[in-house]
């Protein structure tokens, strides 16, 4: 069994800068409403292939309208799915640093209510600086 660790990153979205350059990463971006598909189809590619996502990172876009959310939680939830399989997974929810407010709550929400739904993982949430200025990330 391979462990891997997943990225999905929204249209819009910044690299996230805690990950870095861990080695196993599969890295899933696309443009418009195909994201939660194409997201599907690599999981269930990873599975067929005998690896197991541990650590699935979402890096979500500055987009709060009714859609984005709606699109979010959905990514949000499969992931979830995904690393609660192998029993000891996270998932982590990141945006960039400079993110609004609004943003802000509804991130935490999110992991809020996922974090109730399945035991045994972990839900996070970060607010990663810029690439080139790592120095600090709140959790």
């Amino acid at each position: 069994m391979g462990v891997v660790s997943l990225i999905v990153m929204e249209p819009g979205s910044q690299w996230p800068g805690h990950v870095r350059d861990s080695e196993n990463i599969v890295a899933a971006s696309h443009l418009g409403e195909g994201l939660l598909q194409r997201t599907r189809r690599t999981l269930a590619g990873l599975l067929q292939r005998g690896q197991h996502v541990r650590v699935a990172v979402l890096a979500c876009s500055e987009a709060t309208d009714a859609a984005a959310l709606a699109c979010r939680a959905q990514l949000a939830r499969e992931l979830l799915d995904a690393v609660a399989a192998t029993g000891f997974g996270r998932l982590v929810l990141c945006s960039a640093d400079h993110a609004s407010i609004s943003l802000r709550r509804e991130l935490l929400s999110l992991a809020g209510a996922l974090s109730q739904t399945v035991l045994g993982t972990t839900v996070r949430v970060r607010f990663d600086e810029a690439p080139g200025d790592l120095r600090r990330a709140a959790h």
